[in-house]
């Protein structure tokens, strides 16, 4: 994902999110980007293909293979001129971006084969190298470019790696795919979240996703995040004395009697009783 708008991006196209820092170096386009809150960006494509790393918040990608979902540490492989739409976080997103020069992609099997298809890649190592060029971007000096470029030879290198099984995602057990679903509801709880998005960042079959998640962890995806809602109100009500409308809105409950429902539902009192409890 380029951090440029319409419906294929050109040099010298504004940014639809904010450039904070960019580098251009034996070919490679090297940015880091923010987007707004709530950003939708309508079906476009782009020329090359894409390495977007989430520093920050998430965001959601569809396209012809449907629907992907990355948070924070996740990083995205786009292939070129795919037709894909995006939406930004609601809370905002901060993207590191790197697009490599088609020519690359055409001269080794290898890169080629990694930039040829749509790939999410959640890496210790990824990680860090990503955090390394976001640095870089950031402290100049007169070795930058050569430290930018061994960098993203290092971040390509290992997606090589880690994509080198045969579907072209890295093999983890059944167990580290239910901790990263739990992961990322536990970070995006007040979202509304379908099981289809929880699905695609555990990298599972919906199905496989909700009896596995159910036997792990006893309780559905969605009674889990709901759960999750619900202590969030609660630790808020014994903090402070905000609202509890406005809490019901920042937990993702449709509005105050919402929350009421489900809080009772689920503590066998009321939001209003914590609260004066806590009083």
């Amino acid at each position: 994902m380029s951090p440029n708008e319409g419906q294929r991006t050109r040099a010298g196209v504004s940014v639809a999110g904010r450039r904070l820092a960019a580098a251009e170096v034996a070919g490679y386009r090297v940015m880091d980007a923010s987007y707004a809150g709530g950003q939708a960006l309508a079906n476009h494509t782009h020329p090359r293909p894409a390495l977007s790393f989430v520093a920050r918040g998430s965001f959601r990608e569809t396209s012809r293979r449907g629907v992907t979902v990355c948070t924070a540490g996740m990083l995205h492989v786009r292939p070129s001129e795919e037709l894909h739409a995006n939406e930004f976080d609601p809370l905002g997103s901060r993207l590191l971006i790197v697009e490599p020069p088609v020519e690359a992609a055409l001269g080794d099997r290898r890169i080629r084969r990694l930039l040829g298809r749509s790939t999410v890649v959640r890496d210790g190592t990824v990680r860090t190298i990503a955090r390394q060029l976001r640095w870089e971007l950031y402290h100049r000096d007169t070795a930058s470019d050569l430290a930018v470029e061994g960098l993203v030879l290092a971040l390509l290198a290992q997606l090589v790696r880690v994509t080198a099984s045969d579907d072209g995602l890295p093999r983890l057990s059944v167990s580290a795919r239910l901790e990263r679903a739990r992961d990322f509801i536990d970070a995006n709880f007040a979202r509304t979240l379908s099981l289809a998005d929880v699905a695609t960042v555990a990298e599972l079959h919906p199905s496989s996703l909700a009896r596995a998640f159910k036997r792990r962890f006893e309780m559905t995806p969605w009674q889990y995040q709901r759960r999750r809602q619900i202590a969030w109100v609660k630790a808020e009500l014994l903090r402070g004395d905000r609202p509890i409308a406005a809490l019901a809105h920042e937990a993702g409950f449709a509005d105050h009697s919402h929350l009421t429902r489900a809080f009772q539902a689920a503590e066998g009192l009321p939001p209003s009783a914590v609260r004066r409890k806590s009083g």
